[in-house]
């Protein structure tokens, strides 16, 4: 199923919150993967670009996956190395402008 999350401001969006572990094991259970096969940040801006930065923290370390500008009316789409753990991570994303973007997660 995808997640879809309208941004129209400077701001820093946590799109995917890290869930608390289950069960008794070392470091609190089982990891739980989170399973994305593709990313997608359309700008639908008729005029602004915008800066954005998408990164897994969790807590203290970020990790950037990408760090780019997105003119106006395109769309950046990601589709390699997108898994990680959302018991141990947040991912984020961070815009420089109040311009319109979408993020679809799948």
């Amino acid at each position: 199923m995808a997640q879809y999350t309208n941004i129209s401001s400077i701001a820093t969006t946590t799109l995917i919150a890290k869930e608390p572990r289950i069960g008794k094991g070392v470091g609190g259970g089982t990891g739980h993967s989170n399973s994305i096969s593709k990313i997608t940040i359309s700008n639908h801006d008729n005029s602004d670009l915008v800066i954005i930065k998408l990164y897994i923290n969790d807590g203290t370390n970020t990790y950037v996956l990408t760090e780019t500008t997105i003119p106006p009316l395109v769309t950046l789409v990601l589709e390699d190395n997108l898994s990680f753990d959302k018991g141990k991570f947040d991912l984020k994303i961070d815009t420089s402008t109040t311009a319109e973007i979408t993020v679809i997660i799948k």
